[in-house]
């Protein structure tokens, strides 16, 4: 377990119930405060409800309602201060193009180390960046 660089408010997003209690319990070792929502629109809801109180959304891509990419552009429209992590055990790991601009979020492959996942949190809460331009041929 590694101390985090900054703790956080985390929002853990995925339809997967036992997934979001495993990020819990390793994100809240690390001391972070975690939020949790089952679809990317009951997650959209929670952070309207906070005011865009939440550090950091780390979502899954597939999921009923709306997906994870669609979360993602929804809240970079929104909440563009709010970092965005996506994981996917069927999107190659790298970046992810999400909405209609040259916005790209960065996406973890499931299954991942959880070691891997907080050093990768902590880089985000860290050092939160602005939409970044896409480069063709390195997206997804």
């Amino acid at each position: 377990m590694s101390s985090p660089l900054r703790a956080g408010i985390i929002l853990v997003v995925d339809d997967q119930e036992g997934v979001r209690g495993l990020l819990r319990r390793r994100l809240s070792q690390d001391g972070h405060t975690v939020l949790e929502a089952d679809d990317g629109a009951e997650a959209l809801h929670l952070v309207r409800r906070r005011n865009g109180v939440v550090d950091l959304i780390l979502s899954d891509v597939v999921m009923p309602l709306m997906n994870g990419t669609e979360l993602a552009t929804r809240i970079g429209i929104e909440f563009p201060d709010i970092p965005i992590i996506l994981m996917s055990a069927f999107t190659p790991a790298g970046a992810a193009r999400v909405g209609t601009g040259d916005t790209v979020v960065p996406v973890l492959q499931k299954p991942f180390d959880l070691e891997q996942l907080a050093q990768l949190v902590d880089l985000a809460l860290e050092h939160p960046v602005a939409p970044v331009p896409t480069v063709p041929g390195r997206t997804v």
